[in-house]
């Protein structure tokens, strides 16, 4: 599996969680994030607009990661006679940056709020996020790119000389 497939399972693992706790349970998350005061937590009531935009919330959430999934070419859509495997989707980049940005806001709301209102769900949101954020940019930057690999030295064909020079090239070639 390379990068940009766990990166992508890893996103779509972490919006499933994420959904599955909205929509299964939007009391649970919505008491874990509201505020009550100094006194004990109570159940707050929760309304039938917050339920709603809290399942549809977990909806898009669900939506999002399984779009993240088959837009990477992690799962392929097509028949498998179509499908060569060494070639990367067209969709690939634009979705990790997508995504990427998004786990970053998610993370920067998730701090932001955290340290407003030290609340224990905010950090945890806020900690998943990052991570996903930082293997996203990770991705983005270094993962992907099979073609720029050589295929008989395994070495990277995108480095230059500069600053340095390469006298080990340079002794190949006869330079």
């Amino acid at each position: 599996m390379d990068a940009v497939s766990a990166y992508s399972f890893a996103s779509c693992g972490w919006n499933a969680l994420q959904a599955a706790a909205l929509t299964i349970g939007p009391q649970a998350v919505i008491g874990l994030l509201t505020l009550h005061g100094t006194e004990a937590p109570q159940a707050a009531a929760v309304s039938d607009l917050e339920s709603y935009l809290a399942r549809s919330l977990g909806f898009s959430l669900l939506a999002l990661g399984l779009v993240t999934v088959v837009l990477t070419g992690s799962v392929p859509v097509g028949s498998v006679a179509d499908v060569t495997r060494d070639a990367p989707s067209p969709y690939a980049a634009p979705v990790l940056i997508l995504t990427t940005l998004f786990h970053g806001v998610s993370a920067f709301h998730g701090w932001a709020r955290y340290t407003a209102t030290d609340r224990s769900g905010y950090f945890l949101e806020f900690l998943g996020s990052a991570v996903l954020a930082a293997f996203g940019t990770w991705c983005v930057l270094f993962g992907g790119e099979k073609s720029r690999i050589s295929r008989r030295t395994g070495a990277d064909k995108r480095t230059s000389g500069f600053p340095f020079k390469n006298a080990e090239a340079d002794r190949r070639k006869g330079r």
